[in-house]
This record gives structure tokens, C-alpha cells and sequence, in this order.
């Protein structure tokens, strides 16, 4: 099974400050892992090395078998991965059809197209002309999934996707990304919801002060060990 992401021992940077230090993590093709820990420990940083909003010292990271070298914003989601922020990032000006269009912009071949994505979420066909910050927050999220979509990527990263959401609401998003993982994506899911993470991955990496400290299998019978990870 060939990796969608491999990460190696990167030091990561904003300015001086020194975040990432030495984080290693691995997924392959078709994968559900969950990255987990208390906030402050480096896993948006990793997002931003990613897509290079972040500067990555030392270490490599490898994207659906490519090295980013120098990574652009732009890089990764031609290569494959796409990414459904923290805050959502909705597009304030642009309807709920425009925001999936420009989901799209990378051109990549897939079975994700908008049709689909109004199956998927029906709400999103119904106020597809309404502006997209129009929208609840649970439709805003599902809204920044379908556009993430919309690239058709082999690897998409949930960064903290529940933040602010309804129990019922993160009960529909558990379905929602087993879903999208049934149809052959990898996700990474940052998360401190360790009951979504127990319904949703088969794998997990716990950070603290910019590393990996564990990693493992997830038990859904045994979800609550890993309750000291995430629990300030």
C-alpha cells in the first residue's frame, strides 16, 4: 500500500519560535488516521508546513509520492491533498456553489463532482444560491467538506472539524467521513473528540510539545486511555 503522506522528523518554524520538533507520521492509501492532543502542540503547524505557511527547517515530507521541498499553498492540492480548515474558511462574498466550484480549481480527475456532493449533502442543493456565511455552522462545515471534496484528493485533513459543533451535528460528520473514506480517500482527522476519532479512524498519533509521543491502534472499547492526550 503506497503512502498518500509521510512526514520524517520535521522542525517546523514561525519566525524564531520553534514548534514542530522532530514530528514524524506516516499514511497510506485509504487510510483513517487521527492526529490528537491538547491545543498548543503542533498540529495546525503541521497543516501549515504542509502548505507552507509554516517553514520547515530540517525533516521531509513526501505528498502522494512527491517531496515538498519548498511547499506552496497551491502544491499539495495538486498533488492530491486537500484540506477543510480550522474556522471552515468560508468565502463570504461567493453562494454555497460557488465556494464547491472553487473546490475544484485544481482540475483533478475523480468521482467528486457537484451532483454528488448535493447527494451527499442535500442541504447544500437546497440553499445553493444563498451565501455561503449564510449557512449554520454544522452546513458551513459540510459545506468546506464538499469543497474539499471537490479536488477529488487522495488525502484529505480535517483540522479540528467538530470545534463549536452540536453533538447531533458531529454524530451526522462521524457518517459523513466514513462516507467519504468508503469511496477510497485517506483522512487525517485532528481532533480532541475522541468519540469521533473511535468511530471514524483505524489509527492514531498523539502530539505534545511538537512530537509524536505515541501511536497506535484505535480501540473503540478503549477509547478513554487516550483521554490524557487531549484533556488539559
Amino acid at each position: 500500500m503506497s503512502h498518500v503522506l509521510k512526514v520524517d522528523q520535521i522542525h517546523a518554524y514561525y519566525g524564531a519560535a520553534h514548534i514542530l520538533h522532530g514530528l514524524s507520521l506516516e499514511i497510506k492509501a485509504g487510510e483513517r488516521v487521527a492526529l490528537i492532543g491538547r491545543n498548543g502542540v503542533g498540529k495546525t503547524t503541521l497543516v501549515n508546513s504542509l502548505f507552507g505557511f509554516a517553514h520547515v527547517r530540517s525533516g521531509s515530507m513526501e505528498v502522494c509520492g512527491e517531496v515538498l521541498r519548498k511547499p506552496k499553498a497551491y502544491q499539495a492540492p495538486n498533488l492530491g491533498m486537500a484540506l477543510v480548515p480550522q474556522g471552515r474558511c468560508i468565502i463570504a462574498n461567493l453562494t454555497v456553489e460557488e465556494n464547491l466550484i472553487l473546490g475544484s480549481a485544481v482540475r483533478r480527475r475523480g468521482p467528486w463532482h457537484l451532483e454528488k456532493i448535493y447527494e451527499l449533502f442535500p442541504i447544500l442543493k437546497e440553499r445553493a444560491h444563498t451565501s455561503g456565511t449564510a449557512l449554520s455552522g454544522g452546513q458551513q462545515q459540510m459545506l468546506a467538506i464538499g469543497r474539499a471534496l471537490m479536488a477529488n484528493p487522495e488525502l484529505i485533513i480535517l483540522d479540528e472539524p467538530t470545534e463549536g459543533l452540536a453533538p447531533v451535528i458531529v454524530d451526522q460528520l462521524a457518517d459523513i467521513f466514513n462516507a467519504v473514506a468508503d469511496q477510497g480517500s485517506a483522512l487525517l482527522l485532528i481532533e480532541q473528540n475522541l468519540s469521533l476519532v473511535s468511530r471514524v479512524c483505524q489509527r492514531y498519533y498523539a502530539g505534545a510539545k511538537g512530537q509524536v509521543v505515541e501511536k497506535g491502534r484505535v480501540d473503540p472499547s478503549d477509547i478513554e486511555s487516550l483521554r490524557e492526550h487531549v484533556v488539559v
